[in-house]
């Protein structure tokens, strides 16, 4: 027969409490209590056990032979029976239960024995409580943590990104007039090492004298109204005092009706903008180059053009000299010879200008032009070569006179290219089938069309797509530049350049513009 159980003396009761309070972890300290109650208290079973969803949960058991124990929050307990306990002792601290301790014993247990477990439970309730504290405040801890690590690798990768996009991030506190910059941004500013807060006058400073006024203008706008800054605007670095420019943008904060200060990026642009000046250098050299090339496409035609003139200036000469040599000089006849000379010297000046036009590189000026003018000049450079390839022309030119508003130089490169494009398609085309048609038609009183049709061989139908893109050419020896200049100098003028199959054989391209009166 086993001896009874006897409860501990103080000394033991002490020492047990002790071990219990150095355990902060719950999943340890519920069968600690359980296994103390069985040695101490001198219990044959005891449960710790707490109410969930309509459930009594076993958390920890223990037994005293053996004092095996089990901790599992899914074992539930079976039915009333198994709450017949000797004695059931709540857990409860500072107004929270934390479940409920069950003790099982062979016989009644005496006052000691009671008066034992009743101290063991009291100080369980506490470290309970303590250790559920301690549990919450290492979760929150690791929370904390993570999101610390999170905010970490954000502020990281967001200073990565500006670094790699030459984008800086910036906050203008309104009211207190002070400027926040990101890393990026004092880096693009050239502030000196952890100098991330100027005022408005200091960033003033920064821009380029011929911008700061205008970026002061649009700032204050902005500001009065509390609305969206964009800006694009130049700045000289304060170390070294190169020239920056900047594309920047600012959003308003608003708080309860009001907005306190802005948020924006300010974006490096230098390099692009650098890469599109030259870009556009090179293409204008592109179309001076092109200009040059169907020109000389035109070199027979333009020295018949001008050896027209100089022939009559050389005959006019020497009329004139006949005139003078009489013996009575024919001062009228000889007058007349030479104004003749003064027209013809012009009409070959005028031709010699028109060409150097085309091959000189110039600023693109718009102004107002005579549209049927210009045709007329353009086939006075062809048409010699219209003469020498036995091209009929067809002139169908509107009744209204026609101004446009444009650049005539680039406008005549235009028609110049289209006029040689289609008297080269017309080279393996029977001679009296060759018919260069040029015309123009009022769509509106706002815009006029142009056409240039021939008679040739036509544009295969895989061509036609890619017709107008640069460096495709359908000649042996072309360039593949011309009409992707001509369609660029079209889209310029506000216009559109297309090409369609001519009926019943060639090619028509035809351009629209806006009039003016």
């Amino acid at each position: 027969m086993p001896s009874d159980p006897r409860p501990a003396d103080d000394d033991a009761l002490l020492q047990t409490l002790c071990e219990l309070s150095a355990l902060l972890d719950p999943v340890l300290l519920k069968p600690a209590i359980t296994r103390a109650l069985c040695q101490l208290a001198g219990a044959r079973r005891c449960l710790l056990v707490r109410h969930e969803a309509g459930l009594d949960l076993i958390e920890a058991e223990a037994r005293r032979d053996g004092l095996e124990v089990c901790n599992s929050q899914r074992y539930c307990i079976a039915g009333p029976d198994d709450l017949q306990a000797a004695l059931t002792l709540i857990l409860s601290h500072r107004g929270q239960s934390h479940g409920a301790l069950l003790l099982f014993y062979d016989d009644a247990p005496g006052q000691a024995m009671t008066r034992c477990a009743r101290h063991i439970a009291a100080h369980a309730a506490v470290l309970l409580s303590n250790a559920a504290d301690h549990a919450r405040a290492l979760l929150e801890k690791e929370m904390l943590l993570c999101a610390e690590r999170e905010l970490r690798t954000s502020q990281e990768l967001l200073k990565q990104g500006e670094r790699f996009n030459h984008a800086g991030s910036m906050r203008y506190l309104v009211r207190e007039d002070l400027m926040f910059c990101s890393d990026e941004l004092c880096r693009i500013y050239g502030l000196p090492p952890g100098r991330n807060c100027i005022t408005y006058d200091e960033f003033a400073a920064l821009m380029h004298p011929d911008d700061r006024q205008e970026v002061i203008d649009t700032v204050n706008a902005a500001v009065a109204m509390g609305g969206t800054i964009r800006l694009e605007h130049r700045i000289c670095r304060q170390d070294t005092g190169e020239v920056r420019t900047l594309s920047g943008i600012g959003k308003p904060v608003w708080v309860d009706g009001t907005f306190t200060e802005y948020m924006g990026t300010a974006t490096d642009i230098t390099v692009r903008r650098q890469a599109e000046y030259a870009i556009r250098a090179a293409q204008v050299d592109m179309e001076r180059v092109a200009r040059a090339n169907t020109a000389g496409q035109l070199t027979a035609s333009i020295a018949h053009e001008i050896n027209q003139p100089l022939m009559s200036i050389v005959s006019n000469a020497g009329a004139s000299l006949r005139w003078l040599d009489r013996s009575a000089p024919e001062l009228e006849h000889a007058r007349a010879s030479l104004r003749d000379i003064i027209s013809e010297g012009q009409r070959a000046a005028g031709i010699i200008s028109g060409l150097q036009n085309l091959t000189r590189k110039h600023a693109t000026q718009f102004e107002r032009i005579d549209l049927h003018a210009l045709i007329r000049h353009i086939l006075t450079l062809s048409r010699s070569e219209l003469e020498q390839r036995d091209v009929h022309l067809v002139l169908s030119l509107s009744p209204a006179e026609v101004h446009v508003l444009g650049d005539t130089v680039q406008l005549q490169q235009v028609l110049l290219n289209l006029v040689v494009n289609a008297i080269d398609a017309m080279t393996g085309v029977p001679e009296n089938a060759r018919t260069l048609s040029i015309s123009t038609t009022c769509c509106n009183e706002q815009r006029v069309k142009v056409t240039i049709q021939d008679s040739g061989a036509g544009i295969a139908p895989e061509a036609m797509p890619r017709i107008f893109d640069a460096f495709y050419t359908t000649k042996e020896n072309g360039m593949g530049m011309g009409l992707a200049i001509c369609r660029s100098i079209i889209e310029t003028h506000r216009g559109r350049l297309r090409v369609t199959a001519a009926s019943p054989q060639g090619s028509a391209f035809g351009f629209d513009l806006p009039r003016v009166p």
